[in-house]
Protein backbone atom coordinates (compact mmCIF):
# COMPACT_ATOMS: atom_id res chain seq x y z
CA UNK A 1 0.00 0.00 0.00
CA UNK A 2 2.74 2.34 0.82
CA UNK A 3 4.60 1.85 -2.57
CA UNK A 4 1.97 2.51 -4.37
CA UNK A 5 1.48 5.53 -2.87
CA UNK A 6 5.10 6.77 -2.80
CA UNK A 7 4.86 5.71 -7.00
CA UNK A 8 1.40 7.48 -7.10
CA UNK A 9 3.14 10.47 -5.76
CA UNK A 10 6.26 9.99 -8.14
CA UNK A 11 3.91 10.23 -11.17
CA UNK A 12 2.67 13.24 -9.91
CA UNK A 13 6.12 15.13 -9.59
CA UNK A 14 7.35 13.69 -13.19
CA UNK A 15 3.88 15.03 -14.99
CA UNK A 16 4.54 18.52 -13.12
CA UNK A 17 8.11 19.01 -14.24
CA UNK A 18 7.61 17.80 -17.52
CA UNK A 19 4.29 20.38 -17.77
CA UNK A 20 7.00 23.28 -16.27
CA UNK A 21 9.47 22.21 -19.03
CA UNK A 22 7.20 22.47 -21.66
CA UNK A 23 6.63 26.01 -20.70
CA UNK A 24 10.50 26.90 -20.90
CA UNK A 25 11.41 28.79 -23.77
CA UNK A 26 15.39 28.17 -24.45
CA UNK A 27 16.70 29.99 -27.13
CA UNK A 28 20.27 31.21 -27.53
CA UNK A 29 22.12 34.17 -26.26
CA UNK A 30 24.80 35.95 -27.10
CA UNK A 31 26.56 37.77 -24.75
CA UNK A 32 30.04 38.54 -24.80
CA UNK A 33 32.72 40.81 -22.77
CA UNK A 34 36.04 41.63 -23.53
CA UNK A 35 38.30 41.43 -20.73
CA UNK A 36 41.78 42.45 -19.50
CA UNK A 37 43.77 42.04 -16.94
CA UNK A 38 44.02 44.96 -14.50
CA UNK A 39 47.40 44.21 -13.07
CA UNK A 40 49.87 42.48 -16.01
CA UNK A 41 53.00 42.77 -14.03
CA UNK A 42 51.75 40.10 -11.20
CA UNK A 43 51.60 36.98 -13.34
CA UNK A 44 55.02 34.81 -11.89
CA UNK A 45 57.28 32.84 -14.34
CA UNK A 46 57.91 29.68 -13.62
CA UNK A 47 60.19 26.75 -14.51
CA UNK A 48 59.86 24.83 -17.55
CA UNK A 49 57.46 21.96 -16.73
CA UNK A 50 55.92 23.39 -13.94
CA UNK A 51 52.83 25.89 -13.86
CA UNK A 52 52.73 29.47 -12.42
CA UNK A 53 51.35 30.10 -8.55
CA UNK A 54 48.70 32.64 -9.95
CA UNK A 55 47.95 35.63 -6.92
CA UNK A 56 44.68 37.19 -5.91
CA UNK A 57 45.55 40.30 -7.85
CA UNK A 58 45.43 38.43 -11.06
CA UNK A 59 41.94 37.00 -11.23
CA UNK A 60 41.03 40.96 -11.57
CA UNK A 61 39.74 41.90 -14.92
CA UNK A 62 38.49 45.45 -16.66
CA UNK A 63 35.94 45.42 -19.13
CA UNK A 64 37.18 46.37 -22.39
CA UNK A 65 33.94 45.80 -24.62
CA UNK A 66 30.66 44.28 -24.22
CA UNK A 67 29.87 43.22 -28.15
CA UNK A 68 25.97 42.93 -26.99
CA UNK A 69 25.70 46.35 -26.86
CA UNK A 70 27.82 47.48 -29.29
CA UNK A 71 26.18 50.21 -32.18
CA UNK A 72 25.98 48.52 -35.55
CA UNK A 73 27.59 50.58 -38.44
CA UNK A 74 25.60 52.78 -40.24
CA UNK A 75 24.22 51.55 -43.68
CA UNK A 76 25.56 52.20 -47.07
CA UNK A 77 22.52 53.61 -49.53
CA UNK A 78 22.01 55.13 -53.09
CA UNK A 79 20.00 58.16 -52.89
CA UNK A 80 17.45 57.97 -55.65
CA UNK A 81 16.46 61.80 -54.84
CA UNK A 82 18.53 64.73 -54.38
CA UNK A 83 17.82 65.29 -50.32
CA UNK A 84 18.98 68.29 -48.59
CA UNK A 85 21.80 68.11 -45.78
CA UNK A 86 22.58 64.24 -47.12
CA UNK A 87 23.43 64.34 -51.04
CA UNK A 88 22.55 64.74 -54.41
CA UNK A 89 20.73 61.80 -56.68
CA UNK A 90 23.10 59.40 -57.04
CA UNK A 91 25.67 59.71 -54.86
CA UNK A 92 26.46 56.80 -52.14
CA UNK A 93 25.98 57.66 -48.43
CA UNK A 94 26.26 56.17 -45.35
CA UNK A 95 23.38 57.00 -42.93
CA UNK A 96 21.59 55.43 -39.70
CA UNK A 97 20.32 52.25 -40.13
CA UNK A 98 16.77 53.57 -38.11
CA UNK A 99 16.89 56.64 -41.00
CA UNK A 100 17.32 54.18 -43.71
CA UNK A 101 14.74 51.70 -42.36
CA UNK A 102 11.85 53.85 -41.61
CA UNK A 103 12.20 56.81 -44.23
CA UNK A 104 14.51 56.14 -46.89
CA UNK A 105 13.73 53.28 -48.18
CA UNK A 106 10.19 52.52 -47.52
CA UNK A 107 9.18 56.03 -49.20
CA UNK A 108 12.02 54.90 -52.79
CA UNK A 109 14.14 57.71 -51.68
CA UNK A 110 17.08 55.67 -51.23
CA UNK A 111 17.78 52.04 -52.00
CA UNK A 112 20.46 49.34 -51.04
CA UNK A 113 24.44 50.08 -52.15
CA UNK A 114 24.13 46.68 -54.13
CA UNK A 115 26.51 45.64 -56.91
CA UNK A 116 22.85 45.46 -59.13
CA UNK A 117 21.87 48.74 -57.54
CA UNK A 118 25.61 50.64 -58.20
CA UNK A 119 25.90 49.40 -61.68
CA UNK A 120 22.26 50.18 -62.80
CA UNK A 121 22.91 53.77 -60.66
CA UNK A 122 25.82 54.34 -62.54
CA UNK A 123 24.00 54.25 -65.94
CA UNK A 124 21.91 56.79 -64.73
CA UNK A 125 24.82 59.04 -63.32
CA UNK A 126 25.21 59.77 -67.10
CA UNK A 127 21.78 61.09 -67.82
CA UNK A 128 22.40 63.22 -65.25
CA UNK A 129 25.35 64.67 -66.26
CA UNK A 130 23.92 65.23 -69.53
CA UNK A 131 20.58 66.97 -67.77
CA UNK A 132 23.35 68.79 -65.72
CA UNK A 133 25.41 70.05 -69.31
CA UNK A 134 21.70 71.41 -70.64
CA UNK A 135 20.84 73.24 -68.03
CA UNK A 136 24.35 74.28 -66.70
CA UNK A 137 23.92 74.02 -63.19
CA UNK A 138 25.10 71.31 -60.94
CA UNK A 139 22.57 69.94 -58.32
CA UNK A 140 25.29 70.92 -55.65
CA UNK A 141 25.36 74.61 -56.90
CA UNK A 142 21.08 74.40 -56.92
CA UNK A 143 21.43 73.46 -53.25
CA UNK A 144 23.47 76.40 -52.55
CA UNK A 145 21.53 78.98 -54.44
CA UNK A 146 18.42 77.81 -52.37
CA UNK A 147 20.12 77.94 -48.98
CA UNK A 148 21.15 81.40 -49.70
CA UNK A 149 18.17 82.75 -49.85
CA UNK A 150 17.37 82.11 -46.39
CA UNK A 151 20.55 83.92 -45.06
CA UNK A 152 20.66 87.00 -43.29
CA UNK A 153 23.98 88.77 -43.72
CA UNK A 154 25.31 91.36 -41.10
CA UNK A 155 27.66 93.27 -42.13
CA UNK A 156 29.45 95.11 -39.44
CA UNK A 157 30.51 98.83 -40.20
CA UNK A 158 31.70 102.00 -37.94
CA UNK A 159 29.18 103.77 -36.09
CA UNK A 160 30.87 107.00 -35.65
CA UNK A 161 33.00 107.21 -39.33
CA UNK A 162 31.66 107.87 -42.65
CA UNK A 163 31.92 105.14 -44.95
CA UNK A 164 30.85 103.56 -48.58
CA UNK A 165 30.36 99.99 -48.53
CA UNK A 166 32.55 98.08 -50.97
CA UNK A 167 32.47 94.05 -52.32
CA UNK A 168 34.79 93.02 -49.83
CA UNK A 169 33.23 94.56 -46.81
CA UNK A 170 30.38 91.94 -48.14
CA UNK A 171 32.93 89.44 -48.70
CA UNK A 172 34.50 89.35 -45.03
CA UNK A 173 30.70 89.68 -43.91
CA UNK A 174 30.10 86.11 -45.77
CA UNK A 175 33.52 84.90 -44.38
CA UNK A 176 32.68 85.97 -40.83
CA UNK A 177 29.26 83.74 -41.52
CA UNK A 178 30.89 80.55 -42.35
CA UNK A 179 30.36 81.07 -46.47
CA UNK A 180 33.35 81.41 -49.09
CA UNK A 181 32.12 84.17 -51.47
CA UNK A 182 34.45 85.65 -53.91
CA UNK A 183 34.37 88.91 -54.84
CA UNK A 184 33.73 88.35 -58.64
CA UNK A 185 30.69 86.92 -57.60
CA UNK A 186 28.98 89.58 -55.53
CA UNK A 187 26.58 92.47 -57.03
CA UNK A 188 26.22 95.28 -54.89
CA UNK A 189 22.60 97.02 -55.38
CA UNK A 190 22.56 100.14 -57.59
CA UNK A 191 22.09 103.01 -55.11
CA UNK A 192 25.47 103.33 -52.98
CA UNK A 193 25.04 102.30 -49.20
CA UNK A 194 26.17 104.83 -46.98
CA UNK A 195 24.23 104.73 -43.64
CA UNK A 196 22.80 101.44 -41.61
CA UNK A 197 20.18 99.78 -43.88
CA UNK A 198 18.22 96.47 -44.81
CA UNK A 199 19.15 95.69 -48.94
CA UNK A 200 19.86 92.45 -50.60
CA UNK A 201 23.13 91.82 -52.99
CA UNK A 202 23.23 89.83 -55.74
CA UNK A 203 25.59 86.25 -55.54
CA UNK A 204 26.48 84.81 -58.73
CA UNK A 205 26.69 80.40 -58.81
CA UNK A 206 28.68 79.05 -61.03
CA UNK A 207 28.34 81.43 -63.30
CA UNK A 208 24.93 81.01 -63.69
CA UNK A 209 22.18 81.66 -61.61
CA UNK A 210 22.51 85.16 -59.42
CA UNK A 211 20.44 84.78 -55.88
CA UNK A 212 19.58 87.85 -53.83
CA UNK A 213 20.72 87.71 -50.30
CA UNK A 214 19.29 90.00 -47.60
CA UNK A 215 21.65 91.66 -45.75
CA UNK A 216 21.35 94.64 -42.85
CA UNK A 217 24.44 97.31 -41.70
CA UNK A 218 25.43 96.89 -38.12
CA UNK A 219 26.94 99.82 -36.45
CA UNK A 220 30.26 98.78 -35.18
CA UNK A 221 31.99 100.86 -32.24
CA UNK A 222 34.82 99.91 -30.27
CA UNK A 223 33.40 100.65 -27.35
CA UNK A 224 31.54 97.33 -26.71
CA UNK A 225 28.77 98.77 -24.77
CA UNK A 226 27.60 101.04 -27.37
CA UNK A 227 26.78 97.92 -29.52
CA UNK A 228 24.49 96.10 -26.93
CA UNK A 229 21.15 97.96 -28.64
CA UNK A 230 22.00 95.85 -31.68
CA UNK A 231 20.06 93.37 -32.43
CA UNK A 232 21.64 90.13 -34.56
CA UNK A 233 19.23 88.62 -36.68
CA UNK A 234 19.57 84.77 -37.03
CA UNK A 235 22.01 83.84 -39.91
CA UNK A 236 19.46 81.20 -41.43
CA UNK A 237 15.58 81.14 -41.67
CA UNK A 238 13.48 78.63 -42.97
CA UNK A 239 10.89 80.85 -44.12
CA UNK A 240 11.74 84.61 -45.35
CA UNK A 241 8.11 85.45 -44.89
CA UNK A 242 7.92 84.91 -41.59
CA UNK A 243 11.01 86.40 -40.52
CA UNK A 244 11.20 89.72 -38.74
CA UNK A 245 14.36 91.86 -38.23
CA UNK A 246 13.98 94.97 -35.49
CA UNK A 247 14.37 97.75 -37.41
CA UNK A 248 17.24 99.89 -35.77
CA UNK A 249 16.57 103.19 -33.90
CA UNK A 250 18.41 105.33 -35.59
Amino acid sequence: MQQAVVAKAAMQISALLSASLRRVHVSQVRTTWVLKRKYDDVVPLAKYGRHSRLRANTYVYEAVEYRNIKPLPDIEVILAQDIEGYGQKGEIVAVKRNLARSKLLPTGLAMYASPENIEEFAIKKEEIVEEVEDTGQTPTGALTAEQLKKMNLTIPMSKHREWLLNKSHVRIAFRNSGVEVPESCITLPERPVTKPQEFSVGVTVNGVDTVQVHCLIQPWSRDMTENKEFVKPPVWVRNRTKTKIKKLAL
